[in-house]
């Protein structure tokens, strides 16, 4: 337990800190307001434009039919570093002293990214039940409904338990 002098102590010591440092605490605060407020936009921007069955689908549909190969697999490259990038986002949005959906933000990248198992993957998280009431809210928000769940996709679905 630490006694009133020396949190008083430390608290000068970080009143100090911050009267000696004012770029720095600006800094600091301008980089935490950025990954807060451009987090909650990327995942705002994904939920709203996802499709109302989106979880409920098996497959992907095709990714840009009827373009040329060399757009397609270009694209496609794209799409997936924008993943890992998110990802990485999403990661350094989850530590500790860092605002922001850093759960949201990976689970976004994962969506971008082609990966096996992707889609059971995403209906778990988006399944427990914290994720879903934000997804749905945020829809909401924009006038979109719910995301729908697969009710029989063999415990994948977020609902079975």
């Amino acid at each position: 337990m630490l006694s009133a002098s020396s949190m008083m102590d430390a608290f000068r010591a970080a009143f100090s800190f911050a009267q000696a440092n004012p770029d720095t605490i600006a800094i600091g605060a301008a980089v935490a307001l950025t990954s807060f407020v451009g987090g909650m936009a990327l995942v705002a921007v994904v939920l709203v434009r996802l499709p109302e069955d989106y979880l409920e689908q098996q497959d992907e549909k095709p990714f840009l039919p009827g373009r040329p190969a060399w757009m397609r697999v270009s694209a496609r490259i794209g799409k997936n570093l924008l993943g890992v990038l998110a990802v990485a986002f999403g990661i350094a949005l989850s530590l500790p002293g860092v605002p922001g959906p850093g759960g949201l933000v990976i689970l976004i990248g994962v969506m971008l990214l082609d990966l096996p198992g992707k889609r059971r993957m995403e209906r778990r998280l988006l399944g427990t039940p914290k994720m879903r009431a934000f997804a749905d809210r945020v829809r909401a928000r924009f006038g979109r409904p719910p995301l729908r769940v697969q009710a029989d996709s063999r415990r994948s679905s977020p609902s079975r338990g």
